[in-house]
């Protein structure tokens, strides 16, 4: 069903313009978005000039009916909205006055769509913070899992990729965790930002109607109106908060994404990427490849650079609306929507995938990763100073790379051609699950402490 009317904006000044300028101009592509958000605002504002008997309460009730048709026929998908009213805005203005006739003209008393398109993005920021913070959590969800899966299965901790020394697995993913969770703190102060009211602020002076900003406040959960209505019409401070907090979870999948691509390289072999998530070669049929991570990967790159996009757009407008900001709804929407895709994807690798149990230790073996340990077998047990150690160490791995040994395949003689002091009880700083066990601090890969960490998490991510 098309609901067809002219132009609102038809006027002898509004006067007809080119085609090529409505296909700039116009936004209702983009911004039919703002829907749910749009309607919401019209209610609000109505009950406000009814408070003020603008409009009867006859004229209210008329109202309402009519953006209930509209919103009924945009569920069941019976509206196609028109170029030729721009903008949300004016399309459900226009629909209205054909559902209900003259008694629609009456609705942008006291307002503009400055504020009302300000007011518009702020709900929609506000409610997909809520909905990211989910999925976010979601995707937290399934790390735990994995590292509760994972709590024995030990693997090399990377400084410069090289093989530093040996954590488990469930230690790994909590840092993850940890990133994440940060996210979501993040995105709280975007909400915290986001919480202003900017209806009342009209064009950019401010209404002629005494509006109660307390009950437009009420009716669409802002917790304040703006101080300022020059601000509040061109503030998009909040819009800039939302795509930072969403480059900053761009920034942790990508991450995330990379060190599994690596894993998954017949090189590490540390990482099995379920086959749902994975293709094959067009012409090498033993491969398959992590397609899906590295789709992660690119598209988190994208979403990290649409914040400075955003704001090149707003850099340098002087006070206060300008076209300009017709811009800002295609990069939150589309960062939004590529950051949500990439988050789901990446929980369902998550569920699907497998860890290998083996393969971590060997490598930690075979590139002596408890090296340190027998630093610290030196200065606890003999007494030799940190750096003293350190070197005969560095000089006993040389020697089992000479050998093509690793540490547990020396003797003690042979330990004991770099210091007479060594005893059998370097063998127990060898093995790389004592490596584990000995770490001491809260923060650390010790297994118990990794337990509580774990323990900690979940509670969290059930609030």
């Amino acid at each position: 069903m098309v609901l067809k009317r002219k132009k609102i904006l038809s006027t002898s000044i509004n006067k007809k313009t080119s085609k090529l300028m409505d296909s700039i101009n116009t936004s209702i592509d983009i911004d039919s978005r703002l829907f749910t958000e749009d309607i919401a605002v019209t209610r609000a504002h109505a009950l406000a000039l009814e408070k003020l008997k603008i409009i009867s309460n006859q004229e209210l009730i008329k109202i309402n009916k009519g953006l209930d048709k509209i919103v009924n026929l945009h569920t069941n998908k019976k509206i196609k909205f028109s170029r030729a009213n721009e903008d949300i805005h004016m399309n459900i203005e226009s629909l209205l006055h054909s559902i209900i006739g003259n008694t629609a003209s009456k609705i942008h008393t006291g307002r503009s769509r400055n504020d009302q398109v300000a007011t518009d993005t702020r709900l929609w920021v506000l409610k997909n913070c809520k909905n990211l913070k989910k999925q976010i959590k979601f995707l937290m969800k399934d790390i735990l899992n994995q590292a509760k899966i994972n709590q024995t299965n030990i693997i090399p901790g990377f400084t410069h990729l090289q093989v530093a020394q040996p954590v488990t697995l469930a230690h790994h993913l909590m840092a993850y965790y940890e990133m994440f969770k940060r996210d979501l703190s993040h995105l709280e102060f975007v909400e915290q930002m986001t919480n202003e009211n900017p209806l009342g602020s009209a064009a950019l002076a401010g209404s002629n109607y005494k509006l109660d900003t307390s009950l437009l406040n009420k009716e669409l959960g802002f917790n304040e109106s703006k101080n300022n209505s020059l601000d509040a019409v061109s503030d998009r401070d909040f819009c800039v908060y939302f795509l930072q907090s969403l480059a900053m979870v761009s920034l942790h999948l990508g991450k995330m994404s990379s060190e599994l691509i690596l894993w998954s390289s017949n090189i590490f072999n540390l990482f099995e990427i379920s086959k749902n998530y994975s293709t094959g070669s067009s012409i090498m049929p033993q491969k398959r490849n992590p397609d899906s991570l590295e789709l992660i990967r690119g598209k988190s790159n994208i979403i990290r650079n649409q914040s400075s996009s955003l704001l090149n757009v707003l850099a340098n407008l002087p006070l206060t609306y300008f076209k300009d900001f017709q811009e800002d709804k295609k990069i939150i929407f589309d960062s939004y929507d590529d950051l949500i895709l990439c988050i789901e994807v990446l929980s369902e690798i998550m569920k699907e995938s497998k860890f290998n149990k083996v393969n971590g230790y060997k490598i930690c073996e075979d590139n002596f990763a408890s090296a340190t340990d027998l630093a610290d077998y030196l200065v606890l047990e003999k007494k030799i100073t940190f750096r003293d150690s350190y070197k005969i160490i560095a000089s006993i791995v040389s020697y089992a790379q000479k050998k093509k040994k690793n540490m547990s395949q020396l003797t003690l003689q042979d330990f004991q051609k770099f210091n007479k002091k060594i005893d059998q009880g370097i063998f127990k700083y060898i093995d790389i699950k004592n490596s584990i066990t000995r770490k001491k601090t809260t923060m650390s890969t010790n297994p118990s402490k990794v337990a509580q960490a774990i323990k900690k998490a979940e509670k969290f991510v059930k609030k």
